[in-house]
């Protein structure tokens, strides 16, 4: 069975980092860094979307995993209608 849903996330303009973490404990990650485990930020509406990055501070580490201060600021940043596709095995 495979279920679809629309969702929206937090990007940059640049299409460079994504939203990633939990509600109290958000960072910004490179889309190219693959090693990350931290689970996407995904949000219901793009106006809860909007006020989780107009509203809130990230974390940000550059593409070596430290942690340096965060070049993106509220302007570079978006909400980004996405697409949540889960395959569900049969039992």
């Amino acid at each position: 069975m495979t279920r679809e849903e629309k969702i929206w996330v937090i990007m940059s303009k640049d299409r460079k980092v994504i939203a990633k973490g939990t509600p109290k404990n958000r960072h910004l990650i490179h889309l190219s860094d693959t090693k990350n485990r931290l689970r996407y930020l995904t949000y219901t509406s793009k106006k809860m979307a909007e006020s989780a990055f107009k509203t809130s501070f990230f974390y940000y580490r550059d593409e070596s995993g430290n942690f340096v201060p965060c070049p993106y600021t509220r302007d570079d940043l978006e909400a980004v209608e996405a697409k949540l596709i889960l395959e569900i095995p049969d039992t």
